[in-house]
């Protein structure tokens, strides 16, 4: 019989915070062997499959799929895809004012609104990792919007669950295709042609799911991950926007002072203090 671990919160979670959020992909675990621990687990996949066993059960992990893992509950994931990410999130039951319990595990979770339990989870990973003041306080509220989101998915119908898990999948590959290709230059037309579906049917399954255009969604991404190199202060500005698939600079310039309020510059600065390495506009 396969041996099982017991992790517990001490060796993960500080008492003082009560949750901790990190991402994690393949390159750091190849695989996640069988354990069991005494706190609450979420992740959410952006990235890659992998087999996730549950308990008695086992499901296909794919981006966009959310899972909770409850105290007490076994579980193991082995990556089956060259790569593999995700956002795990771990508290304690008493950190929010939820019925954590309500949630069954052992069921896979669908980000049927991708863009909104993605952006949660991001904005919970920046929040832990900034540590602004306050940041606990608003780690319950962002974490609090996630769960209600999950329990909304488990009290809908049998009666719409195969439309709802039709349109998720083709939401995941779209998104898949997004996280693996945002460098480069992304056409509608290939995009939908991946999937099997019309160019107006890609768009019509973003803007009926996420509200928001296959192409806005491709530029918030983008943004997103520049804003990660940004913050790093390991890259010249122009290299960062080429890296994350903007070429035409004064469009880029634009873009992000519209999402960020400020420019890459300004944004650099307020993240680095110290400078980082030299600010290059492109």
């Amino acid at each position: 019989m396969t041996e099982t671990y017991h992790f517990t919160q001490a060796q993960f979670i500080h008492p003082e915070e009560r949750i901790r959020i990190h991402t994690l992909n393949n390159a750091i675990y190849r695989t996640v062997t069988r354990h069991k621990h005494d706190f609450v687990e979420l992740f959410y996949v952006r990235s890659g499959k992998a087999l996730h066993r549950l308990n008695e059960k086992s499901f296909r992990a794919g981006a966009g799929d959310v899972f909770v893992i409850q105290a007490g509950d076994v579980h193991a994931f082995e990556p089956i895809t060259p790569q593999f990410e995700w956002i795990d999130c771990m508290f304690t039951p008493d950190f929010v004012d939820y019925d954590v319990r309500s949630l069954p595990s052992g069921r896979k979770y669908y980000a049927s609104d991708g863009m909104e339990i993605e952006y949660l989870m991001q904005t919970m990973l920046r929040e832990y990792e900034d540590k602004k003041p306050a940041y606990l306080t608003k780690l319950r509220g962002y974490l609090l919007a996630l769960l209600a989101e999950l329990g909304r998915q488990g009290e809908q119908g049998a009666e719409n669950d195969y439309v709802r898990r039709k349109k998720t999948r083709l939401l995941q590959e779209a998104i898949a295709y997004v996280h693996q290709h945002y460098r480069d230059k992304i056409k509608l037309d290939d995009a939908a042609a991946k999937l099997g579906i019309s160019r107006s049917s890609l768009n019509r399954l973003f803007r009926g799911q996420l509200h928001d255009s296959f192409a806005g969604f491709v530029n918030a991404y983008r943004l997103e991950q520049c804003s990660r190199l940004l913050r790093s202060g390991d890259a010249p500005i122009r290299d960062a926007a080429l890296e994350c698939g903007f070429a035409d600079g004064k469009h880029f310039r634009t873009q992000f002072r519209r999402r960020f309020g400020m420019t890459p510059g300004e944004f650099r600065k307020a993240a680095v203090p110290d400078g980082g390495d030299p600010a290059v506009e492109p």
